[in-house]
């Protein structure tokens, strides 16, 4: 059953065409997510569907009457015509923490979208718009919001750039790129290895055709050559002149009629190349063994204004671990990175590898010369040189509008971008990353997994986008209860295990421990008694003995 059909639609602003020609069915009861870069026509496409802008051509076909449709914006000044004392609506607002006697007016940005989205989600109509709506939400409300989209009975259109959303409600994926649409039917994952496979076909059969074209050029080629032989015998004295005058005809024709039929084929069924995949790798200098500790907090505390944010806080952090640091708005993680950076007073030890260099990347992104332009910025003293980060630029999204326009001016996410640049030409060893995603739209969030994977050094980082974080965590520091533990889990790992008896996660850190305890042996017994680094493994050797003492 279909609640309508998008019937080639255009929309166009003056002569910039946002959507050229879209048409897909809207499946009733199901969820749509439409994805896209930044400025594909997403928010457009909601309200064209709405009724808010009228389309250029083509339209909107629905079946029966025109349903009933709620359109939930990401900004919204004006309440409109809402009765928030709803009983279902009151509930929504309950549980996403919104008080009670809080107006629409006197309601905080955060909460003015908490009570909207209740609206919209209690609305009983036929058709929900949502542009973003996890913003603001946390893990609880974000399931809640899960809860009410599964369990309902409208039909769903959600633009949203958190994936782990998109893969716990979509049926189908629309996705917006080069003003066109395509539709995949299943969830985020679904949508990523679909697409992966038709640009594979794609790669495939674009080969086969190159090689086709390259096998019938060569046959015109020979015949090419056969017909200027024959020509040339045709216009000498004597001999058999009609004879070769007609095989120059005869191949003339073949030639003609080849070049004809693959012209044919290839106005009926040309296969362009797939884009090149944008690609940036990380060359980090330092290059360090694994193995080495590049971090250790020894019985770490630390305070806010007689408020403890943790205490007694003591792990290590070896070379090329990849860790994400993990718990609620207020528990310390940002803390964390700038005691790191030597930017916050603190109780007990912190040790950092002499030499190794830090790269730290705040939420705000506020480190960067606002009046300085982007090729000022990325000067480099050769060509070559010059040339490389051009193409590292170009694959991270930039382009030549880009290069003199002052970094104040860039947006938010290419602001996180311009930092990433910055770290790979400085080859830093460590990476300290708070909520890099934000700011990102879908296609720079998949670049930036890609760019990271080629990142040899250390990671910690604290985001709240989980698909992100399952990705590329292999490790978890969980800041909870004025406490932070580190555990060799993956995020999906502690979740499963984090009701378990607490023997149990017991038992793991004792095991974690006895590893880290016999790493350790095995590096004293290579390295000679008296030394310096010597008397470091055996500091830590003695920590490590008496954590396990503790736990056992």
């Amino acid at each position: 059953m279909l609640v309508g059909k998008i019937r080639n639609l255009s929309y166009s602003i003056g002569e910039t065409v946002i959507l050229d020609k879209i048409s897909a069915e809207l499946p009733e009861g199901a969820c749509v997510a439409i994805v896209g870069a930044n400025g594909a026509g997403k928010s457009t496409l909601l309200s064209l569907l709405a009724g808010e802008l009228t389309p250029t051509a083509g339209g909107v076909d629905w079946i029966g009457k025109r349903p009933a449709i709620t359109y939930f914006k990401q900004e919204q000044v004006h309440e409109g015509d809402v009765d928030w004392e709803l009983t279902e609506t009151a509930l929504y607002r309950s549980k996403w923490n919104v008080p009670k006697r809080a107006t629409y007016a006197s309601a905080s940005g955060g909460e003015r979208m908490k009570m909207r989205l209740s609206a919209a989600l209690t609305s009983k109509s036929d058709v929900i718009l949502l542009d973003e709506p996890t913003n603001h939400l946390d893990s609880e409300s974000l399931d809640e919001l899960v809860r009410a989209i599964n369990e309902g009975e409208a039909t769903y259109l959600i633009v949203s750039h958190d994936r782990h959303f998109i893969d716990r409600t979509a049926d189908f994926v629309y996705e917006i790129e080069h003003r066109k649409l395509t539709v995949y039917e299943g969830n985020y994952s679904a949508y990523r290895e679909q697409k992966e496979m038709q640009r594979e076909i794609q790669e495939k059969h674009f080969i086969q055709q190159q090689r086709k074209i390259e096998m019938v050029e060569g046959q015109i080629a020979q015949l090419g050559e056969w017909s200027e032989k024959a020509h040339r015998e045709s216009t000498k004295k004597g001999g058999a002149k009609e004879y070769w005058r007609m095989k120059a005809k005869k191949k003339d024709v073949q030639i003609r009629s080849k070049r004809t039929r693959l012209e044919a084929e290839l106005e009926k069924d040309r296969i362009e190349r797939p884009e090149d995949e944008l690609v940036v790798e990380f060359d980090v200098k330092g290059k360090r063994k694994k193995g080495h500790r590049v971090l250790e907090l020894k019985e770490v505390g630390k305070a806010f204004n007689g408020r403890k944010l943790f205490s007694n806080v003591s792990f290590t952090v070896q070379a090329g671990e990849r860790i994400a640091l993990v718990g609620a708005n207020g528990s310390g993680k940002s803390t964390l990175f700038r005691m790191m950076m030597g930017q916050e007073d603190f109780d007990g030890e912190l040790w950092l590898t002499k030499g190794m260099s830090i790269g730290y990347m705040s939420q705000a992104v506020l480190d960067l010369p606002e009046d300085v332009t982007l090729a000022d910025y990325f000067d480099a003293e050769t060509f070559e040189e010059q040339g490389l980060i051009r193409i590292q630029l170009t694959n991270l999204g930039f382009n030549e509008k880009h290069w003199q326009l002052p970094l104040g001016e860039l947006s938010q996410g290419e602001r996180v971008k311009v930092k990433l640049m910055q770290f790979i030409r400085e080859g830093t060893d460590v990476l300290l990353l708070d909520e890099p995603t934000n700011h990102l739209d879908l296609p720079s969030r998949e670049q930036l997994e890609k760019t990271l994977s080629t990142f040899p050094g250390t990671l910690l980082f604290a985001s709240h986008d989980r698909y992100f974080t399952e990705r590329m965590a292999d490790g978890i520091l969980i800041f909870d209860k004025e406490s932070v533990q580190k555990l060799p889990l993956t995020l999906k790992e502690w979740e499963e295990r984090k009701d378990e008896p607490q023997e149990a996660t017991t038992g793991e850190e004792r095991m974690r421990v006895e590893t880290e305890l016999q790493a350790v042996l095995g590096k004293l017994s290579m390295v000679r008694p008296g030394t310096k680094e010597y008397a470091e493994l055996d500091r830590t050797f003695n920590e490590l003995n008496r954590k396990l003492r503790e736990l056992r």
